[in-house]
């Protein structure tokens, strides 16, 4: 008579729960994504082939690490007045003052290129680690949890084209998302100082502490300004040759860079800028109109939309529409906005991943959330699939487009968080 294994680790792997598949969304997404990655170098090699100039194809034109090399000379001249001097032996750094000293700590380290590879790996290593641990614990399988994260940051071209460029947005980058997850856990302190410290880096991240406001962690808010300022005034200070020289040429030197930018109009623009201003400035030109006249009208018009949208809708929304909405204007508003900016967009998206997780393993349909989902692929995708100069069609545009409804998506439905009962639905999303 056969005998039946009663082995106890035979009885564990019996009543072993199985594996939870990714939802149908997101292994679209990821094989959208794949195969968008391989679509750029077939059109690549298509173009080059057929002689179209170099400029006109390519995604990466710039040298390797170039923006992380471009201010090196100017740091001869740090503590002193030369040091906000544009030449052109010694460009302006166009960094706020606390980002000039995140750049200079990359120099100090005599190997520049080796310090930021450091940083990029090990950052990346821990988030794709963290995903795929988060991704073990709702039940995906080890091997399928193992290769999304990676496999999806590999195919992201904010990601590589940030590391291409080796632009002092990778630091921006770690602060902020830290900031969104430590915010998403409840520690809303150490949120807005990390917020801060992105904020005093480029500026723009201070937009996150509208998240706070809607907790009405006022506190954290303070907090997070106070951080703001202090960092600033410690970074002119040291980097002198006094505080009001420093105040002047860092003013100078940044609004400088983008008094310039917004008025070119070629290719690289049309392509890799992403900004709701693209459209704004297409308008102008075609119709005669200098675009630099419309940078303050354009702020305006962008702080009221802001405070309608947030404080008349999303604040009443769930925290990951808040999110969603905050990480798209934030990269949709400033004028000068290149596709390695993007990468902002991580972790938004990352928390509507787990909330298709979440969905699925309940049963229920979340309305709307697998267009929203779907619409990172062209966001995510190389500016140049959607850049055919002959049918006038131009990756920033259509980029900036795609962030446009992603940002009605963050006001018109509801992503519900944990708290929030998910309400089941008779049809498949």
């Amino acid at each position: 008579m056969a005998l039946t294994a009663t082995h106890p680790q035979a009885m564990r792997q019996s009543h072993a729960p199985a594996a939870t598949p990714l939802p149908a969304v997101l292994r679209l997404f990821w094989a959208g994504s794949i195969a968008a990655f391989g679509l750029i170098f077939l059109i690549a090699w298509h173009w080059a082939h057929a002689g179209i100039p170099r400029e006109g194809w390519n995604p990466l034109p710039d040298p390797f690490l170039g923006d992380l090399f471009t201010n090196m000379p100017t740091y001869r001249f740090v503590h002193t007045a030369a040091f906000w001097v544009d030449t052109p032996a010694t460009p302006a750094v166009a960094y706020p003052p606390f980002g000039a000293i995140l750049l200079g700590l990359l120099y100090a380290t005599r190997v520049p290129a080796l310090a930021y590879g450091a940083v990029a790996v090990a950052w990346l290593l821990l988030a794709c680690w963290g995903v795929r641990q988060a991704l073990i614990d709702k039940g995906i399988s080890p091997w399928t949890a193992t290769l999304f994260p990676p496999i999806v940051a590999a195919t992201s071209f904010p990601i590589e084209g940030l590391l291409q460029r080796g632009n002092v947005e990778l630091l921006l980058w770690i602060f902020a998302a830290t900031g969104t997850w430590l915010f998403l856990r409840g520690y809303d302190d150490g949120a807005a100082i990390l917020w801060a410290l992105a904020a005093a880096t480029k500026l723009y991240p201070i937009i996150f502490l509208a998240l706070l406001l809607s907790r009405r962690q006022y506190r954290a808010v303070v907090l997070g300004l106070a951080s703001f300022f202090a960092v600033s005034v410690a970074s002119m200070l040291y980097l002198g040759p006094g505080l009001r020289t420093a105040w002047a040429g860092s003013l100078r030197n940044v609004f400088g860079y983008q008094g310039v930018r917004v008025s070119d109009w070629n290719m690289h623009e049309l392509a890799a800028n992403h900004s709701f201003f693209t459209w704004v400035k297409t308008v102008a030109v075609v119709a005669g109109h200098p675009a630099s006249r419309l940078t303050l009208p354009y702020y305006a018009c962008g702080g009221v939309l802001f405070a309608l949208l947030f404080f008349g809708r999303l604040v009443r929304l769930p925290i990951a529409n808040q999110l969603l909405g905050v990480s798209v204007f934030m990269v949709l508003l400033p004028p000068i906005s290149y596709f390695y900016t993007l990468v902002h967009l991580e972790a938004p998206w990352l928390v509507l991943v787990f909330l298709a997780l979440r969905a699925a393993r309940a049963g229920v349909r979340v309305p709307g959330l697998s267009l929203t989902i779907l619409l990172f692929l062209p966001v995510f995708a190389c500016f140049s699939l959607f850049t055919f100069k002959s049918v006038l069609l131009f990756g920033g545009l259509i980029q900036g487009a795609c962030l446009a409804v992603l940002l009605l998506c963050s006001a018109l439905f509801s992503f519900p968080d944990g708290a929030i009962a998910l309400q089941p639905a008779p049809g498949p999303e």
